[in-house]
């Protein structure tokens, strides 16, 4: 009889252990994203974000894709793909997977309206050392592409967002090649930070680390290699209230990941909030993280 009530405790000790890691995988867990639908906007007119939402609609529903080619649409179409290939809790579909693997709750279709690209001109009039007058031209990129979110399975629209591929204010080009190709180098960071906002990764403090007189230094969370912990990710920190059977959280304070220590433990800088994280921590409050990056 113990050794059936021994086996018995080791079975059902075993089922917390299993459930208590599936409940922290499923926290932060991954999903499929793919580019679906991809529409080019004539370049020499001008679309509002209704009108763009509206051709996605339209592509939604006919299956059909209007396609203006030019020389840059492929590489901004590329650089869309960047961007959903980076984000933390995503992996891009390339087209290898079964539809079976695809359509599953939670997993993602992008369809994506190309509706700007364009390189904007600048000409300064000045005279040379003769007394010449001569004219430079300078030129700056400007990419605009607009993205809408579909469940998978569903095909409901979860969001949509439009995204402005700038070049920066010190890039002007003598050359609108580069100019437009600067600009499209800034989609994938955009579209990236988005889908992270989107489905950031969220983690707890388990324990305060170094501190100094009534400020939190350190601490660690409970996110790790497994769950997609890197060095330098910047992470805010929530203070975590129920309000009428609703979560109300408010931030508290930031930190950044020093050193990823194991499959589900990081420590981390506390950055901003050192004074309100330690009190809390003393309280014994439950702390929740969120990636901001």
């Amino acid at each position: 009889m113990k050794k059936i009530l021994t086996t018995l405790a080791a079975v059902l000790c075993s089922a917390i252990t299993i459930s208590a890691q599936d409940a922290q995988t499923d926290r932060n867990r991954t999903y499929r994203i793919t580019l679906g639908n991809v529409q080019y906007a004539h370049h020499d007119e001008k679309m509002s974000a209704g009108e763009a939402v509206g051709k996605v609609l339209s592509g939604v529903l006919t299956g059909k894709t209007e396609v203006q080619a030019t020389k840059y649409e492929e590489d901004v179409k590329n650089a869309i793909i960047k961007g959903l290939s980076g984000a933390h809790r995503f992996r891009y579909n390339n087209g290898l997977l079964q539809l079976d693997d695809i359509v599953k709750e939670g997993n993602l279709v992008a369809d994506a309206v190309i509706t700007n690209i364009q390189a904007k001109s600048d000409s300064r009039t000045w005279k040379d050392k003769d007394g010449k007058t001569q004219v430079t031209t300078s030129y700056k990129g400007l990419v605009e592409a607009m993205l809408t979110l579909k469940d998978a399975k569903t095909g409901e629209i979860v969001t949509n967002q439009t995204f402005n591929g700038f070049g920066m204010g010190s890039s002007s080009y003598s050359d609108s090649d580069k100019a437009i190709r600067d600009a499209i180098g800034y989609l994938p960071n955009r579209i990236t930070g988005w889908l992270n906002k989107y489905r950031p990764l969220q983690a707890n403090i388990i324990e305060g680390a170094a501190a100094k007189k009534d400020k939190q230094k350190e601490v660690y969370i409970d996110l790790g290699s497994s769950e997609g912990a890197y060095v330098g990710l910047h992470m805010g920190v929530y203070e975590v209230k129920t309000i009428a059977g609703r979560e109300a959280k408010s931030q508290i304070g930031k930190l950044k990941i020093e050193a990823v220590e194991g499959d589900d433990i990081s420590r981390c800088k506390v950055q901003s909030g050192g004074k309100d994280i330690k009190a809390a921590l003393d309280a014994g409050e439950k702390l929740k993280v969120i990636s901001i990056d």
